[in-house]
């Protein structure tokens, strides 16, 4: 099969590739849709020889082929049944297998990085040329970014997520700028800060209607007891206990700034998290659904 020959992507079937490629790439688009590959293997066409005109044969079946850029283009979706998922460490659901292209050399980080990325986002997985399957830990994404059209200063954001975080203070910041923090009693802190984005916005947010998002950003994140933990590829238990208990209070918090403020809620890795997915978080729900 050529997805055993090339690294592949494994996601969710639900999961809406376009949406997932707009978070990173300007234009990405079907160069042939998985509709008219169905049609590529079913349709008959037309027998070319003189002698057997009107006669029909079935056209050479075309896979389906998603482009990131002119230069990057995946095939697939393929399917993957949930029995197979589940045998290789992925979600016992289906899922989507797109084959990772060859690229040049000045592509190859960026395909990675995208790939590896998405897999986070949707619990999914990269299996690599030699079978190694990457399964890069979901729940590391617990920073929130809300790009609002509403400015405000932190005194009004402090009352806006009293409810939430009671004992927020301000703070100034390294920057000069005002900001919020909370010191949660054993899990690290809880900050809030805002900025206006540059003129180089996420590209997801070029999917969104423009009344729906704007330049004014709200940041809350958490800081662990020990930051170096954020780098480490296996973190303590420790860690990821306290990191358990304060990501619904940072999806908690932001759902309360996007309620009073409007726009986007984006996660760290320029994904659109949607007001579903923010209220699973919100109560601690695991997201590999």
């Amino acid at each position: 099969m050529q997805a055993a020959m090339h690294a592949c992507l494994a996601i969710p079937e639900h999961r809406n590739i376009v949406a997932l490629a707009s978070a990173k790439f300007e234009r990405p688009q079907w160069v042939v849709t998985p509709e008219e590959s169905a049609s590529s293997r079913q349709a008959p066409k037309m027998s070319g020889g003189a002698r057997f005109r009107g006669a029909m044969s079935a056209p050479d079946p075309v896979d389906p082929q998603f482009a990131l850029t002119p230069e990057i283009v995946l095939t697939g979706p393929l399917p993957l049944g949930p029995r197979e998922a589940q045998q290789l460490g992925l979600l016992g659901v289906p899922h989507s297998i797109f084959v990772l292209p060859e690229v040049e050399p000045g592509h190859v980080a960026e395909l990675r990085e995208w790939a590896l990325a998405v897999a986070k986002h949707c619990w999914g997985g990269v299996i690599q040329e030699s079978g190694t399957i990457l399964r890069p830990d979901p729940e590391s994404l617990v920073d929130l970014r809300l790009y609002s059209p509403d400015p405000q200063p932190m005194s009004i954001v402090q009352e806006v997520v009293r409810s939430v975080l009671p004992r927020a203070q301000e703070y100034q910041d390294s920057d000069g700028t005002t900001a919020l923090y909370t010191t949660l009693e054993y899990d690290g802190t809880i900050v809030i800060k805002r900025s206006r984005a540059t003129r180089d916005l996420p590209p997801a947010l070029a999917t969104v209607d423009w009344r729906d998002y704007g330049p004014h950003v709200y940041e809350v994140s958490w800081i662990p007891p020990d930051p170096e933990e954020l780098t480490q590829e296996m973190p303590s238990s420790l860690h990821m206990i306290a990191r358990r208990r304060a990501a619904p209070m940072v999806a908690r918090t932001m759902a309360m700034l996007q309620q009073k403020f409007e726009g986007t809620v984006l996660d760290t890795e320029d994904f659109m998290v949607q007001s579903e997915a923010l209220q699973a978080r919100a109560q601690g729900k695991s997201q590999g659904i």
